[in-house]
C-alpha cells in the first residue's frame, strides 16, 4: 500500500517500464513487488492492513515510535511537505484535529495505524497485534518494537 500520492505517481511511470522494473524489484527485494494503488485509511481491511505494514516498517527505518509518534516518517509527511494537490495528509496525533472524512485535505493520523478503532482489526501492524492476543483497542502488552523504532 502507498501513503503518498506524490510517490505512487513515480512507482505507475516505474511500473510501466517492466523490465526495469521486474530487474530493480528482483534486485532490491529479491522478488517482483506487486503494487497496491494509494489511499488513506478506510474501511478496507486489505488495504488497511498493507498501510499499517508500510507505516510499521517506515516508523522502523526511522526510529520513530509507531504506537506513539511525535512526527511522521517521510514517505507520509511527503505529500504535504511538497504541497501535492490532492495528496494525503498526516499528522502524528489526531488530538485536537477535526477529522473531515476521506477527502482531500482530510487530516489522517498516525497514531490510528495501532488502533483497531477504524476497521476493528490491527492486521499488518508490526508486532502481530491484530492476530489475537491483544487488549480490547488492538494493542498488545509489550511495545513490539524489537529495539528497532521505539525512539522518536
Amino acid at each position: 500500500a502507498m501513503p503518498s500520492e506524490v510517490v505512487d505517481a513515480l512507482w505507475h511511470e516505474f511500473i510501466l517500464h517492466t523490465r526495469n522494473y521486474d530487474h530493480f524489484c528482483r534486485r532490491a527485494f529479491g522478488r517482483f513487488l506487486h503494487h497496491t494503488p494509494a489511499g488513506p485509511m478506510g474501511t478496507d481491511r486489505q488495504r488497511n492492513q498493507g498501510l499499517r505494514r508500510c507505516w510499521w516498517q517506515a516508523c522502523r527505518e526511522e526510529n520513530v515510535n509507531p504506537r506513539n509518534p511525535t512526527r511522521l516518517p517521510l514517505l507520509f509527511a511527503l505529500d504535504a511537505k511538497l504541497d501535492i494537490p490532492g495528496g494525503f495528509r498526516y499528522v502524528p496525533d489526531c488530538q485536537g484535529v477535526k477529522r473531515q472524512g476521506d477527502g482531500a485535505g482530510s487530516a489522517y493520523c498516525g497514531g490510528d495505524f495501532a488502533h483497531a478503532g477504524i476497521d476493528g482489526s490491527t492486521d499488518g501492524f508490526g508486532d502481530g497485534a491484530g492476530k489475537g492476543g491483544s487488549g480490547p483497542d488492538g494493542s498488545s502488552d509489550d511495545g513490539g518494537c524489537g529495539g528497532g523504532c521505539g525512539g522518536d
